[in-house]
């Protein structure tokens, strides 16, 4: 239950943005007070740790995501699309805007860009 749908939740953000690591954190918090904490009250002691609960499920663990990691590896995915499909809507529109005169690779980021294009360039 909570990887389909707490862990799920914020997947489409994370395609479009590079969420603050204060967010990440409160998102595992979350997860972690789900598994672990009985009640306000009553808590339990964590007999796994979290770094175990995030390895796959070959490896030991229950195959939860690192939030920051996977993050990145969403961002990368649209930095990938724009590099292999520069026709797409979405390469032909950003690239447009933000490097029209150099490649997607060599273009600088400038303090007007938007948060969403800032968080492509990072992955």
């Amino acid at each position: 239950m909570l990887k389909s749908v707490l862990a799920a939740m914020p997947t489409y953000t994370m395609t479009c943005f590079k969420l603050p690591a204060g967010l990440n954190k409160r998102i595992q918090s979350a997860l972690t007070r789900f598994w672990w904490d009985g009640s306000q009250e009553n808590k339990r002691m964590c007999w796994v740790s979290w770094k175990k609960l995030t390895k796959s499920k070959r490896e030991g663990g229950l195959g939860f995501r690192d939030l920051h990691h996977f993050n990145d590896a969403l961002l990368a995915k649209i930095s990938w699309r724009i590099l292999t499909k520069p026709s797409c809507l979405l390469a032909r529109v950003l690239t447009g805007k933000y490097c029209p005169e150099k490649n997607f690779l060599e273009c600088d980021i400038s303090t007007s860009a938007s948060h969403g294009w800032r968080g492509i360039c990072l992955g």
